[in-house]
């Protein structure tokens, strides 16, 4: 059978699966991480391993639709593009000047700063069509969310395993978040990219919950979003 054909066959058996999320068939076997040129690198180091800012990521298997949806994993890979790229994280269609971004009440309200500061986050965005249904479906967003209209993207940070080199050899650390321009993204195997969202609109669509004591919602047309500074 297909990988479309087996796609289609999960989806009918599994539901909403979120494109983002990780399948079984993509865990892949840990590949050796070593120093070379002053920073790390995976001994069979492959085109694709490296974002455009030189940051080396996790590597997984691309099969979704193989196997048992992990609901509870993303999928470096595609959660990295669906942010470059600005793709739907639940139906992976490609959101352009329609992007929004859902966002759970703790961490619209975990902003630094009053409405409307900036917020940080490592979920990509999602399209019209699919608001509603994420708001029924995903279990982060059950006590309340926000949907915003960005009118900046901008990246903030990188989540990954941070590795220190020792004198018998790299250690690797807990996973960690750091600023995407730290210069200790060379030590990173980064396994989420985050991004801030920027003079944006809280918006109200259909039945949507809006939730934050300094939420106002407002309506309007289509804005064009500027990316700038994604790797």
């Amino acid at each position: 059978m297909s990988g479309r054909g087996c796609f289609a066959v999960n989806l009918a058996r599994w539901g909403v699966v979120p494109y983002i999320t990780a399948w079984t068939s993509e865990v892949m076997s840990e590949v050796a991480v070593v120093v070379r040129g002053g920073r790390i690198a995976y001994v069979d180091e492959r085109a694709g391993d490296r974002d455009g800012a030189g940051v080396l990521w996790t590597r997984v298997g691309f099969s979704p639709g193989v196997g048992v949806p992990e609901f509870k994993s993303v999928h470096s890979l595609r959660q990295r593009e669906a942010m470059r790229r600005r793709l739907c994280q639940v139906c992976g269609t490609p959101c352009g000047r329609s992007a929004l971004w859902m966002l759970s009440q703790e961490e619209y309200e975990s902003a630094e700063g009053p409405w409307p500061a900036p917020v940080m986050t490592a979920h990509p965005p999602v399209c019209p069509g699919c608001v509603e249904r994420s708001g029924r479906l995903c279990p982060h967003l059950r006590k309340g969310y926000v949907v915003l209209r960005p009118r900046r993207v901008a990246p903030a940070a990188i989540s990954g395993v941070l590795y220190q080199p020792t004198s018998t050899g790299l250690k690797a650390g807990a996973p960690t978040t750091i600023a995407h321009d730290d210069p200790r993204t060379r030590w990173l195997r980064a396994a989420q990219l985050h991004v801030t969202l920027e003079d944006y609109e809280v918006i109200n669509l259909g039945n949507m919950l809006t939730t934050g004591s300094q939420a106002r919602p407002r309506s309007g047309p289509g804005v064009s979003v500027s990316v700038s500074g994604l790797p």
